[in-house]
């Protein structure tokens, strides 16, 4: 048998000699990278959403009102019950609540209905309803949805969903919008109609909304701008005509309804 070169001996003891890979090692480094990258993600998370708290409105103290007004077929549902705790977890104040007036309260008491989160989709929620882009089931307790029809015999026509959003004080246009809304972010003043209509119908204005807007009696609301049907909204306590919070000419005492 030939004897090994010199050339095959050196290589044979280079791959004796040469350390053999750990597996673990390599383990080790891809948790590590891992984990890293898991906690950066987190803390960027964290602060975006510490800045959307503390730079978008409403604030945890700020107080609005917005009105929403439910027509199906035609017909406006009565306003939405008032109700207090978060129907989703009863032991927590709703920032976003009802006192049956017609409108939404809005004054944020934590993070997480401050903000962009404080959403027309989190009122409904509290109030224990439900609200999408094709369907919602309010206090009427009926389900309503895309395909439903509205009229009766030959004048039935299917209806869908659909939506727009107003000012108080400012002209109604009607201009449906798209997509979800219960993503919708109101505002101060804004009123908020929800719809289940034929297509192409003409979007009407909630027939309640300048007058409940014009006499907010919320202590500390926050005033609506603007001069609806009714009068004008003025803070608690001035004074002024019809729609303030005061004996009409006279300074007014605040409400003591709880806000």
């Amino acid at each position: 048998m030939a004897k090994a070169s010199k050339y095959n001996r050196a290589r044979i003891r280079s791959r004796v000699r040469r350390p053999k890979r750990r597996s673990g090692s390599m383990v080790w480094t891809v948790t590590t990278v891992v984990i890293v990258v898991v906690g950066v993600l987190l803390v960027v998370l964290s602060y975006a959403d510490r800045h959307n708290t503390a730079d978008a409105a409403p604030r945890i103290g700020d107080h609005w009102h917005a009105f929403l007004g439910v027509d199906v077929c035609g017909t406006w549902l009565p306003n939405a019950p008032a109700f207090e705790p978060r129907a989703n977890e009863p032991s927590l104040r709703a920032g976003l609540h009802s006192h049956g007036d017609g409108l939404m309260h809005i004054h944020p008491f934590s993070s997480d209905e401050a903000g962009t989160k404080a959403t027309v989709g989190r009122f409904i929620t509290y109030g224990g309803w439900n609200l999408a882009d094709s369907s919602f089931k309010l206090w009427d307790s009926q389900e309503h949805k895309n395909g439903q029809k509205c009229g009766t015999g030959a004048n039935a026509k299917p209806a869908e969903v659909q939506w727009t959003v107003g000012s108080f004080g400012k002209p109604w246009t009607g201009t449906p919008r798209s997509g979800n809304p219960a993503d919708y972010h109101p505002k101060n003043g804004d009123i908020v109609g929800v719809y289940l209509l034929p297509k192409s119908t003409k979007l009407p204005k909630p027939p309640a909304a300048d007058k409940a807007l014009a006499n907010i009696e919320d202590l500390n609301g926050a005033p609506v701008s603007g001069t609806g049907s009714t009068g004008s909204s003025v803070p608690s306590g001035s004074t002024g005509s019809t729609g303030s919070t005061g004996t009409t000419g006279t300074t007014g005492t605040p409400s003591s309804s709880t806000p």
